[in-house]
This record gives structure tokens, sequence and C-alpha cells, in this order.
């Protein structure tokens, strides 16, 4: 067995058994996980796959490709959290499978699993496996889009022509089903880090590094593989629902969408601080090496400009969202692993500063993670949030806490001491593999031993009580607050009547069956003074209502 083949089976595994297990654990969490776990849920209950739907009315917020893959798992498992989380987990295998084996061909083994333990050991790119969300597929299409492309123009124009061509297609190819995973920001990205490194390329050299016919192989093949569904989709219903998709996806980045208008440097800190240790280490590695041939220079500049394209195309952009900026994990983790691999061969200086500086800040992050199952426990978090009457109320929630949460926090530290004890004495391998493989450690035990409970504070009750009504036949919905959970947990069938999306009408009409409503505490005062609802509990932040029809009040 080779080596490279023992690296393999050792990322499969490693990765597999970190991904795969609990993901059903925590429930989805408000919005998007539920959102897009509902939308697979409707495909399957309607039977109408070429359709992306929520509340079984158009959703033209994204296209269908990554509800497929949730639905085809929901077939398999059940509708569940599991099977709306495991297409991700498959993404985290490929992933670091794919960085390694493109680590090895650009430099070599090690290069290869130091950038793949770089991407699973920093935090918000190893959690993003263990979610539902779209981002991990939308991210692997695009960054294989742009790999293809580095390997096309790699090669000489003349002597490689149809070589080229077939990569461009390659390009096309994953890029058309990054537009069928999240739209056609795919095809902005990947052309615009094919531009800027085309504009860097001909100011040195003087050529186009594409020819015109490789520009239109890569566009044609990427308009067709996504008109497999945005083709169809006019065919079959016309051009509105394509319309008023293309009209959202720019209404993104020219106004700020569902309150998520944040400051422009709102990227900079989420990636400084949720990428991390990779986001600490990366910043020593953007220097020119000599040491460096063509290819590693070449493909290093490709990465480069692949985080600042989308780092700066996101914080331009009127709508923020944390996960928007996750296209950058590629080229940060990419330098990242550049400096520890040079490190560990002694061709790059480590200071102390550096560890010192990663030892504080994760310090910080274990405190946090300490303190918080005891501030919660034993009344701290109550206190420092007492004005907030939704969060105190919140807290009332009946959790129950171990008393040993606090130690994933401690755990953290130690480690984290560990490695910086190891990276003081020149202990590279053992100090990094440490450093990586603390965080991922971390992110797991958070994620099964306190994720749970915040999950309890934060949706428990209502979500235990839309289980509850999935055997009656009733309306459920949620006033004075946008949520998909009802839906989902609730089980929402395809509506009979015409008016059952209808707010106005569940609580003023003259409904046919029982309607139940679920407010927030701080947003429930107009309802709790409403004549038609019967307040069932107010509980832990939450008020519950029902509104019966006529025949049964009598």
């Amino acid at each position: 067995m080779t080596q490279t083949t023992r690296i393999t089976i050792g990322i499969i595994l490693v990765s597999a058994l970190t991904f795969i297990p609990f993901l059903g654990f925590t429930r989805l969490f408000d919005w998007d996980e539920v959102n897009f776990a509902e939308s697979a849920r409707e495909m399957m209950v309607t039977g109408n796959y070429s359709r992306v739907q929520v509340n079984f009315q158009p959703f033209w917020e994204k296209p269908p490709l990554f509800f497929w893959m949730q639905a085809t798992f929901m077939h398999l498992f059940g509708i569940n959290e599991f099977a709306a989380r495991f297409p991700n987990a498959i993404c985290g295998i490929l992933t670091l499978l794919l960085l390694f084996r493109i680590g090895k061909e650009i430099h070599d083994e090690q290069f290869g699993l130091v950038w793949a333990t770089a991407y699973f050991g920093s935090f918000l790119p190893h959690f993003y496996f263990k979610s539902g969300i779209i981002d991990p597929w939308f991210n692997l299409f695009i960054f294989l889009g742009i790999y293809y492309i580095f390997r096309a123009t790699s090669l000489a124009i003349d002597a490689d022509k149809h070589k080229r061509l077939r990569l461009f297609a390659l390009s096309g190819l994953f890029i058309g089903l990054g537009i069928l995973t999240k739209g056609p920001v795919a095809f902005l990205i990947c052309s615009l880090v094919a531009i800027v490194f085309g504009v860097i390329a001909l100011v040195k050299t003087k050529k186009l590094i594409v020819t015109v016919s490789e520009g239109a192989i890569y566009v044609v093949v990427a308009f067709l593989v996504s008109t497999l569904w945005y083709g169809y989709e006019v065919i079959q219903n016309g051009f509105w629902f394509v319309r008023e998709f293309l009209v959202y996806q720019a209404g993104i980045y020219t106004q700020n969408i569902a309150g998520h208008e944040q400051p422009f440097y709102y990227h900079f800190f989420v990636l400084l601080l949720g990428v991390f240790p990779s986001s600490f280490l990366a910043i020593a590695s953007i220097r020119k090496d000599a040491l460096d041939n063509d290819t590693q220079r070449t493909f290093k500049l490709w990465m480069v400009i692949f985080f600042f394209v989308p780092f700066i195309v996101f914080s331009i952009s009127k709508t923020k969202i944390v996960h928007y900026s996750s296209l950058c994990y590629f080229g940060l983790t990419y330098l990242a692993a550049d400096y520890v691999y040079r490190v560990i061969r002694g061709e790059a200086k480590w200071t102390n500063i550096t560890s010192i500086s990663c030892l504080l800040f994760g310090a910080i992050v274990a405190g946090l993670l300490a303190w918080f199952p005891l501030a919660v426990e034993y009344g701290w978090l109550a206190e420092l949030v007492k004005k907030d009457r939704l969060a105190v109320e919140i807290l009332k929630t009946d959790v129950k806490w171990s008393g040993y949460e606090f130690l994933v926090g401690v755990l953290y530290f130690i480690l984290l001491v560990v490695s910086t004890l190891f990276l003081f004495r020149k202990k590279f391998q053992a100090g990094f593999a440490t450093l990586f493989f603390s965080t991922a450690l971390t992110m797991h035990l958070f994620t099964l031993a306190i994720a749970p409970k915040i999950d309890q504070y934060v949706q428990g009750g209502p979500v235990a009580f839309f289980e509850q009504l999935q055997n009656e036949d009733c309306y459920v919905e949620t006033l004075g607050y946008k949520s998909y959970a009802h839906l989902f947990y609730f089980r929402k069938k395809p509506p009979t009547n015409p008016r059952a999306s209808d707010l106005d009408w569940l609580l003023n009409g003259e409904i046919d069956k029982p309607a139940y409503f679920v407010s927030k505490i701080t947003r429930a005062d107009e309802f709790l003074k409403h004549p038609n609802l019967e307040v069932l509990k107010i509980e832990a932040g939450w008020v519950y209502f029902r509104r019966l029809p006529k025949q049964d009040q009598d």
C-alpha cells in the first residue's frame, strides 16, 4: 500500500467518523437549515422536484440541486435532521480528499495533508460540514471550476490545445453545478477570479491566457448544465419564476435583505475569528517565496485572488450573512498550509509572537466555552442579560446540564498550551497537528455537549409544540416573527384550503378546523388582547395560542 493510499484512507476514516455520527443530535436551526430541509421535504410531499417551494409557495431564492441531495437522503433515512445534514458530511469528506490530492499535485503529499488538516481544523470550515446549509457544496463547485481553469492555463496554448479545451469544459461543468446549487454568483465569482488573474498575466507577459474558443466552451458548458433546471422551468412554467429568482439574486447585492445589513468590515472579523487558527497563520504566507517553482507561485496567486475577490464582492454587498464569505476558506487555508509547510521544512521562520497570538485568542475561546455552561447553570448569564426580557425568559427553559460541559473549554485550553509548548521547542509537526486537531475536537465536542442545550433554549419549546401537533388536523402559524420551524416540525401537508396561509383569515375568518399559534413573549402583547385567541400557556419566553372554529366553540 502506497503512502498516498494510506493518507487517503486516513482522511476518509477521520472525516467520516467526525462528520457523520450525531448529525441528528441537534434540531435544525432557523432560518437556513430549516428553510432548506423544508424545501426538500415539500419536494417529497408534492412529488414536484422541479419547482422549489416553501410553505407550498414558489421559493425563488435558491435553485434546486442541494434540495435534490437532501430529498434523496430523506428517502433513504427519513425526514429528519440526519438526512438534511448528510449531504454536507459527504461534501466534507470529498473536500478534504480533494485538498490533499491537489496539494500533493502542486507541492507534495506533506503539503496536501497539511492543507486538508488546516481546513479540517479551523472553526467555521469544520462546523459547516455538520450543517444543513447550501454553502459547502456551492463553495466546492466554484473551487473546482477555478482549479480546472488554473490547470488549463498552465498548459501551452498551441501544444495542448485539446486538453486545454477539455479542462475549460470541466470548469464550466462545475460552475454550472454551482449555478444549480445557489445561483449565478458561481459564474460571477469564477469569472472575476479568472479575469483578475488574466489581467495580471497580461501585464506581466503581454499575452492573453485564454483563447476565444476556450472562453466560449467554458461559458457554453456552464450555461448548458444550468439549463437542466432553468431551461426546464421556463419551458414548463414560463419565465416568471426564473425572472423572480434573478431579481432576488440581484437584490442581495443592492439592498439589505431580511435585516442582514452589516458594516463593511463585517467579513474581515468573521474570517479572522471564525477561521482560526488558519486565519492567524495565513497572514505570514502572503509573501514572495523564491523557493516556490513557477507552478506553485502561479497557484498561490490564484488562491490569493480567490480569497480577495469574494471577500471584496461580499463586503460591498448590502446583505451580509456569515456564510457569504465562506468562499474565502479555500484561499485562506491554502495560505495557512503554505506557511505551516514552509515552517516544518525549515524554509520559513516561526516566531513566538505568532504562537502567543494563537494561544491568547484560543484561550479567549476556551474561556468562553468553559464559562458559558457555568454561567447558564448558575444564573450568571441571566444576570448579565436582565434588561432583555426575552433572553431572561428563554433562560428559564428547563434544560438539563450534566455539570461537565465546561470541560470542553478546559480541554481546548490544555491542548492549546501543549501545542504552544511544542512550537516553542520547534517540534513543529507535533505543534501544528495538536493546534488543528484540538480545534476540530473542540468543534465536535461542542456540537455534542453544548449545541443541543443552546437549541433547547432558542427553539426547544416551540419545536416540541409543533411536533405534538403532527397528527392533528389543524393549522399552525407563528405570530410576530418569521420562522420555518413550524412547517418542518409540524410536517405541514399541502393545503386544501386556498386561505390556509392567510394569517388574517386564520385570526379572524371562519376557519374550518383548529388553528394554533406561537409568538415570542416580547411580540405577543397585541395577540394576548385578541378576542379570538385562547392562551394555552406562557412558557420560557414563548406564548402559545389556539383558535377553535365556531362549531367546536359551541
